[in-house]
């Protein structure tokens, strides 16, 4: 038996509540990209053999699964692609649940995309990554329910349109905070003011999902925009500005002067983006490209939603 796995991206576009005072805390708002991937194969074995990218990271997940289900390992898993680690694209979660997934299914074990983040100890703070993994699209999540410490709920998921791309930049510069390192900086952050968390919701309810609703990209981009700002503003005592690299904010800078809808960096960077219609995409990607090749080197690349979630096959 083999199970073959193909994961997601995701986009950060912007965190809710940093506040918390009405009982939850965080929510956010995510979209699956098609690109980058992780693409996996596991297959039964009589020894465990790891192959591939982040071979490391891979086993210790492994170990984190059989531990919980006290069960012997004796699986060959082999990581064909690999979502950049640390750059704002949400690979922590993805690899956590294609490498859960595919020793699920090959355990006969019958547990559901949350049951297996739960265990993986992904959702710590949304559930957006989850249900991209799950369903791809655009996902609205309430946060986290404080009193309860329960996983954090998906309240509202569409299908994102097809004809609607990003243009997304990983420069060379600093990774994003993660494990540890996050944590510390979420630590340091002083609650977000009820004026900027209500119209973060406003922006959110009044904007952003009507103009998703209506294919009107121009509105989204705004309120996109908008609410990119205000988060970034909230953490740029603990990430040296509203972006967290200079690499960021020029390129942002250069996206809209190109005519972009709207701009953000994903997460904690180093990735950033530009919404864009498809027919002005190949233009913007070269000038964008030309701008991080002289400047601080990266990739470049145009994403399109993936409104599917992950690709799972299994054969014999």
């Amino acid at each position: 038996m083999k199970v073959y796995v193909k994961t997601p991206a995701r986009l950060h576009l912007g965190l809710i509540d940093l506040n918390g005072d009405l009982g939850r805390l965080f929510g956010g708002i995510g979209l699956g990209i098609d690109r980058p991937n992780f693409v996996l194969e596991a297959s039964l074995s009589n020894k465990m053999f790891i192959m591939g990218e982040r071979a490391e990271k891979v086993e210790t997940l492994i170990k984190r699964f059989f531990g919980t289900f006290k069960m012997k390992a004796s699986f060959s898993i082999n990581i064909k692609e690999a979502i950049p680690e640390h750059s704002g694209l949400g690979s922590g979660t993805q690899l956590a649940l294609a490498v859960a997934t595919a020793l699920s299914m090959l355990s006969n074990l019958n547990k559901s995309v949350q049951d297996l983040a739960e265990i993986m100890g992904r959702g710590q703070r949304t559930s957006i990554g989850t249900t991209i993994f799950e369903q791809g699209g655009f996902v609205v999540d309430g946060g986290k329910n404080i009193r309860r410490n329960s996983f954090p709920i998906t309240v509202f998921r569409q299908n994102f349109p097809k004809s609607w791309v990003f243009i997304v930049a990983i420069p060379n510069v600093k990774k994003g905070l993660a494990e540890k390192n996050e944590k510390e900086a979420f630590g340091k952050l002083s609650p977000m003011t009820g004026e900027d968390v209500g119209r973060i919701c406003r922006l959110t309810m009044i904007k952003l999902l009507p103009s998703l609703l209506e294919q009107d990209i121009k509105g989204f981009g705004e309120a996109l925009t908008e609410v990119q700002r205000i988060v970034g503003d909230h953490f740029a005592n603990v990430q040296g500005g509203t972006f967290s690299s200079t690499a960021a904010t020029e390129g942002i800078e250069l996206m809209r002067k190109l005519g972009v809808y709207g701009v953000g960096q994903s997460s904690w960077g180093p990735a950033f983006y530009g919404l864009t219609s498809e027919d002005k995409a190949k233009g913007i990607k070269q000038h964008v490209q030309s701008f991080i090749r002289d400047s601080y080197g990266g990739h470049v690349f145009i994403a399109k939603a993936n409104n599917r979630g992950a690709y799972i096959k299994v054969s014999k």
